[in-house]
């Protein structure tokens, strides 16, 4: 009976991840979708996400923390999500997303530098064919002009990592780091509010969506997924957000890959979830 239950929080957790991810999603065509500068659009995005994460916690009775891990969070979460809107803005979503995606790499690698724990053969060989891939996308940039989105998307990713590795920390409060995070965005955000020419119906819905599905929901799916399910599970079923992503833009926006660029993807993509369907294998070997 113990077992069936474990089994079922899993799957439960697995569906909050997939829920997390599919909303996260979004994020290429919405960003595409709205004429608005980066800044603007983090900014207000964030006033939106702000309230549904503040109305989650009350409803769940989660107490507000605010301290040295917790700020360290949302300071690299607000960099992060500023740098992943802006290379969305500067270069193709597929880029974006899928460059965002080495975060893994970056989590080994800082591992690695922080603490001293040496990579394993098969970290070193999915970081090489991840390093591939990321010369794959700067290959196609290059022509494209979209290099300097591309570098921001790979530093978003850096950031990201710097964010996972937060919630090992004593004191670390998911919810809490993400709060503060949209306060910062806010207030970056404030000179560019008032820039914008564009007040359209359209335009609102879009950003509305974008700070209550892909940015507030997505992150209470996430932060229940993680409750339930290891990192390295819910690092598995993410990987449905750099597919999907880019197949929503091309639908809805008409956005193309190229060839170049698609073989990029595969790397990236197929570099960090071998690692990851590798680990997960070894986990049962694991005594606690």
């Amino acid at each position: 009976m113990k077992d069936k239950n474990l089994n079922l929080e899993s799957l439960k957790g697995t569906i909050y991840v997939l829920l997390s991810a599919i909303c996260f999603s979004t994020g290429g065509v919405l960003i595409k979708s709205i004429s608005w500068n980066s800044v603007t659009i983090q900014g207000m995005r964030s006033i939106f996400s702000t309230i549904v994460i503040a109305g989650y916690m009350m409803l769940n009775h989660r107490r507000f923390v605010c301290n040295k891990s917790v700020i360290f969070g949302a300071v690299f979460n607000t960099v992060m999500a500023f740098t992943f809107v802006t290379a969305t803005k500067m270069t193709s979503a597929a880029n974006a997303i899928v460059l965002q995606f080495t975060e893994p790499i970056f989590v080994i690698l800082l591992l690695w530098i922080l603490y001293k724990k040496k990579p394993g053969k098969d970290a070193v060989l999915a970081c090489a064919v991840v390093f591939c891939g990321i010369l794959c996308f700067f290959f196609e940039s290059l022509g494209g002009g979209g290099i300097v989105g591309d570098v921001l998307a790979i530093f978003s990713g850096f950031n990201y990592a710097l964010v996972m590795l937060m919630k090992g920390f004593p004191g670390a409060d998911f919810e809490s780091s993400l709060l503060i995070s949209n306060v910062f965005s806010m207030i970056v955000g404030v000179p560019s509010y008032f820039t914008e020419s564009d007040h359209s119906v359209e335009a609102w819905v879009f950003i509305i969506l974008l700070g209550v599905v892909q940015f507030g929901f997505a992150y209470i799916f996430l932060s229940k997924g993680l409750d339930k399910v290891s990192p390295v599970a819910a690092s598995l079923t993410s990987t449905i957000e750099p597919i999907l992503n880019p197949l929503l833009v091309a639908v809805f926006c008409g956005e193309t890959v190229g060839k170049t660029a698609f073989l990029g993807a595969v790397l990236v993509v197929g570099g960090a979830t071998v690692y990851n369907v590798r680990q997960a294998a070894k986990k049962p070997a694991v005594t606690s």
